[in-house]
């Protein structure tokens, strides 16, 4: 018996077909999955609107416009959590980044007033001025009192590992090369503010973005009170381990494990969490370790980084 391809060829067409009474229901079930998925988004959006809180607060006029170069004492800003911010937050972050990796050096300062400091380049001291030998914020923040005057009024105390709990602002300087080798390019300024409106109770959060004095990106939050712990340290400086060999004290060699280069461990306000609803932090770890100083931050933030001082080498 012959066997006929064309007929295997005409079953196979029929077998893997689809029929019109199969189409009819595929398109009907199409039709409802659709309905649904529209009707779930209807709802998220209209929740999301009754959900999502603005405020009206005042932080001052020379704040406001020191901040944002705005006239006017109010600003109108969202009620954390608030998911919108997120991405402002998120680019922020991610320009911060990007700009670390064009850096040769970054600077951590602690500060309780709002910053003037901004600079697009810094000149090293004239005359018999050595240069100095800049691996430490407390080494730069001599330096820049030297050739920035106006920072000793605001960056006013020193810090090695841990900012003072009074100094809740913190100022990012990214340092690059200049073409002019009696200078120092800045490229970028970041600011991180926390602070109590006159009207209202809560905390003010706002993350900022400079070149010399041009704001480029920001991003701001209002939270609420509570209980929690505040939002500090925003940063922790970890020295080079090399730097035990000085024979410090037990405070300051625990900060002393960096095997190549220092870095930062940082936290940037969360548009999504309001830390001062998170409860108290119990303390877990021993005064001799490093984690101890800041182990309250956990949960606080979905924002941790870790940048090194010198992150081009």
């Amino acid at each position: 018996m012959k066997y006929s391809t064309n007929t295997k060829s005409h079953h196979f067409q029929q077998a893997s077909g689809w029929t019109f009474v199969e189409m009819l229901v595929a398109v009907a079930l199409s039709s409802v999955c659709l309905g649904a998925g529209a009707l779930a988004l209807q709802s998220i959006s209209t929740n999301a609107k009754r959900t999502t809180s603005i405020i009206e607060i005042d932080i001052g006029g020379n704040t406001n416009q020191n901040f944002y170069g705005d006239a006017g004492s109010k600003i109108r800003t969202y009620v954390a959590p608030n998911f919108g911010k997120l991405m402002f937050a998120q680019e922020i972050r991610a320009k911060l980044a990007e700009d670390a990796l064009r850096a040769s050096a970054i600077f951590c300062l602690p500060r309780t007033i709002p910053n003037i400091v901004r600079p697009e380049t810094l000149s090293y001291p004239g005359g018999t001025v050595v240069r100095p030998k800049l691996d430490s914020p407390e080494d730069f923040r001599a330096f820049l009192k030297e050739v920035e005057p106006t920072s000793e009024g605001v960056f006013t105390s020193e810090i090695r590992n841990v900012p003072a709990v009074d100094k809740p602002n913190t100022t990012i300087f990214i340092l690059g090369p200049a073409a002019d080798v009696d200078k120092i390019q800045v490229i970028a300024i970041y600011e991180i503010d926390f602070l109590t409106p006159s009207n209202t109770a809560g905390i003010y959060a706002s993350v900022r973005r400079y070149i010399g004095t041009n704001l480029t990106h920001y991003y701001d939050v209002f939270y609420p009170p509570g209980d929690g712990d505040s939002f500090h340290p925003q940063f922790v400086v970890f020295e080079n381990e090399s730097r035990k060999l000085a024979g410090e004290s037990a405070d300051i060699q625990k900060f002393q494990i960096a095997p190549y280069s220092p870095f930062y461990y940082m936290w940037l306000p969360d548009p999504t969490i309001n830390p001062y609803k998170k409860l108290n932090w119990t303390k877990v770890d021993p005064s001799t370790a490093a984690r101890s100083t800041y182990e309250q931050m956990a949960g606080k933030s979905a924002f941790g980084i870790i940048l090194p001082m010198f992150p081009s080498l």
